[in-house]
């Protein structure tokens, strides 16, 4: 407020035209209230550095503090020097108190003295700039252009002389009047402003619910409505604390809507500065146990849980259920999945291919889909595409004969184009289906990514129809069509391709609104990764990058729900998070970690924490979040589809390339090294791959390493090439 109201050293007016701009700017104003904002001229200033003798000090000062010819108000400032002084000391001596009536009777240097300010007005008056007028019993100047808002809205009674533009009456001078004074102060209430402005409390309230309609002004509790708990301080040394001091709640406050930005900025901006931010490692920590790994999630409301942190974010199919899911939810089993599809609440969705019978799938929530599906842009439909796309959109579910019968084309499709043209809409995010029977059969080949164990295809015999078969046409029972008689399988049903099974639907089309989007994408963000940064939302791929999330964070920010600054030390100053969050990241730092029983009995410590992901995992922060280490010879770990990590205590200590044959370690510690041994062994065992052999470690053999011994102990078996394990 110092600086809404000119107060401030470097805000303070200069010389004549500053007075008329301080009119302009804050209002009327006393002469006393104009000087206060008026810095000293350069005369002024140079006069008071001069040095001063002894014999100028000529007023004599009474023993207690006050001057003989001064008014009651200088006396009752002396007794206040008194009660300073006596605080300091029981027997204050006579050159302390000369010394404090000095330094209050001293003008201050950086402000004009009131002669000059009365010259200025008397200049400005004179020359029509500026009036003079009695506001609630106070003798104000006022700018001459709010001589007609005066008049109107409080009833001041104007001098003669004023030029005729000036008294022209306006659309709403209450309003205008309020408004600047909401404008040049910080939060208010009603009556503060009715006192300034010699208004009814009433009236005041009035023009202020206008202002708020117009979302000029805002109405709510700013301020603090007590002190902050504790004793307060007693007022002289060795006393008893006195009572607490509170300032009484206010009802409503009301506030200025830049001036509250400006507030929440600067607020936040001090918020940040009290922050220290955490080491990379402790994020590591972090991030998997805040997307619940190794948590208590159970069946499918826990499935739901974790799709509701992670709504459309892709993941490679031949992971999506054993390194997600699986990790998260106890004892997880298809059929909790299958059950929310079922019921509709959790779609599925594409995200793009990848080599072999493997794409990139994303399970969104029904209710957000519309902000979290990325249908390809770039997809260019072919006439079968176009032909299933017209037949899916008017709504509903249709099995593949349905579909097929649906189509409008000039010739019959045959089953495996329109199964082909299926998947190409599902990895092009137009499509889904009510089961995930689909996916699964895809990787039931083993040609994924993440090496799945092969799945024989069920055995399918043809069946007659329901309504036999009559001579020389049929009524096939799949279809209810008649088919003539020679036609390749007529008379019988054909079995549906387990690609193809179930349900086919259209995806709800995308929120068109760029800025809602924008934001449901930030709260993502933050419920997903606790830290929002650059390298996240780069990771995400999101459409407009982080310049888009940046101004969307900032939004939240300023709402409360976001607080930008540094909280881990390796990313920059490019990172926002939930003031909760904060918190909790800050409980796993090093510093912050409670000692072990075994600590504290001098047992060497607990082991370490291992986990083993998927290397494009959300919950992987090395290479998205945090920059990831180099191996000897210079490798780093990339994010790629079919590829593992293994996270030790939140640093990166393992990475297996896709293919499983080459291996990545980070570090020499052997008990580090034998801790991500097993969690690594753990995870292929509950089915994240069929196999793995590994042949090479940074580069060379693997035999006769320390991570290669590591890997035999945790179950590993020697081969004349490498290791080896099966699931």
């Amino acid at each position: 407020e110092l600086e809404l109201q000119r107060l401030k050293p470097d805000r303070l007016a200069r010389g004549l035209e500053g007075v008329a701009d301080l009119l302009r700017l804050l209002g009327p104003l006393t002469v006393e209230e104009i000087t206060q904002r008026l810095e000293a001229p350069a005369e002024q200033t140079a006069a008071l550095a001069a040095p001063v003798s002894a014999a100028t000090l000529v007023e004599p000062v009474l023993i207690d503090g006050s001057d003989r010819s001064a008014g009651p108000g200088h006396a009752a400032g002396a007794q206040v020097d008194e009660d300073v002084a006596a605080d300091a000391s029981d027997d204050p001596t006579d050159e302390e108190l000369l010394a404090a009536s000095e330094a209050a009777q001293a003008p201050d240097p950086g402000r004009a003295s009131p002669e000059t300010v009365r010259q200025h007005v008397t200049a400005l008056v004179k020359s029509n700039r500026a009036l003079v007028v009695n506001i609630a019993g106070v003798e104000r100047v006022s700018a001459v252009e709010d001589a007609a808002r005066l008049r109107d809205a409080i009833g001041v009674p104007l001098p003669m002389g004023i030029p005729l533009a000036f008294i022209e009456p306006v659309a709403d001078p209450l309003g205008d009047l309020v408004g600047r004074y909401a404008r040049t102060h910080g939060p208010f209430t009603a009556a503060e402003a009715a006192s300034r402005l010699g208004l009814g409390v009433a009236g005041a309230a009035g023009a202020l619910r206008r202002l708020a309609g117009a979302g000029r002004v805002v109405v709510g509790v700013v301020r603090p409505s007590a002190a902050p708990p504790g004793p307060a301080p007693p007022a002289r040394p060795g006393a008893a604390p006195g009572p607490i001091p509170v300032r009484p709640p206010a009802s409503s406050e009301w506030c200025d809507a830049e001036v509250l930005r400006r507030l929440r900025r600067r607020s936040l901006a001090a918020l940040r500065q009290e922050v220290e931010p955490v080491d990379p490692t402790a994020y590591g920590r972090f991030l998997p146990a805040w997307q619940h790994i190794g948590s208590n999630l159970r069946g499918p409301d826990g499935v739901i849980t974790e799709i509701d942190q992670l709504p459309g974010v892709p993941a490679p199919a031949s992971a999506r259920e054993p390194l997600i899911p699986a990790q998260r939810v106890a004892h997880y089993a298809p059929a909790m999945l299958d059950e929310l599809t079922a019921t509709g609440e959790v779609l599925w969705s594409g995200a793009g291919s990848l080599a072999g019978n493997d794409g990139w799938i994303a399970l969104p929530l029904a209710e957000n889909a519309s902000l979290t599906l990325r249908p390809d842009p770039t997809f260019e439909p072919s006439a079968l595409h176009t032909a299933l796309l017209d037949a899916l959109s008017g709504g509903g579910g249709y099995f593949l004969r349905q579909l097929t019968n649906l189509l409008d084309v000039q010739e019959p499709a045959p089953d495996a184009a329109v199964v082909t043209a299926l998947w190409d809409l599902v990895w092009a995010g137009r499509i889904s289906n009510d089961t995930f029977t689909p996916v699964r059969s895809l990787l039931a080949s083993g040609r994924t990514a993440h090496k799945q164990k092969a799945v024989p295809a069920r055995a399918r015999t043809s069946r007659t129809g329901r309504l036999g078969r009559a001579p020389g046409k049929s009524l096939t029972g799949a279809s209810m069509r008649l088919s003539a008689e020679g036609d390749a399988g007529a008379g019988y049903q054909r079995p549906t391709p387990l690609l193809a099974a179930g349900r086919w639907n259209m995806l709800p089309a995308t929120e068109a609104e760029t800025t809602l989007h924008a934001h449901a994408q930030a709260e993502l963000l933050l419920d997903r990764y606790g830290v929002v940064t650059r390298g996240a939302v780069g990771n995400e791929g999101i459409p407009g990058g982080f310049g888009l999330m940046n101004k969307a964070l900032a939004r939240l920010e300023e709402m409360g729900r976001g607080r930008r600054g540094d909280s881990i030390e390796q990313p920059g100053a490019a990172q926002s998070a939930a003031p909760a969050t904060v918190d909790r990241l800050r409980s796993f730092s090093a510093d912050n970690q409670l000692p072990t029983a075994q600590d504290v009995l001098g047992g060497g410590g607990p082991p370490p924490k291992a986990v083993a992901l998927a290397a494009p995992a959300p919950a992987h922060p090395y290479g998205s979040a945090l920059a990831g280490p180099r191996a000897d010879g210079g490798h780093r770990a990339g994010r790629k589809a079919g590829a593992l990590v293994v996270l030790v205590d939140g640093a990166l200590s393992l990475y297996v390339e896709r293919g499983g044959k080459t291996l990545l370690t980070f570090t020499e510690d052997a008990d580090v090294l034998r801790a991500a041994a097993l969690a690594l062994v753990t995870v292929i065992r509950r089915g994240a791959a069929d196999k793995m052999a590994l042949e090479k470690v940074n580069g060379g053999g693997i035999l006769d390493t320390d991570i290669g011994r590591a890997l035999a102990d945790a179950g590993f078996h020697t081969t004349p090439k490498g290791l080896r394990i099966r699931a």
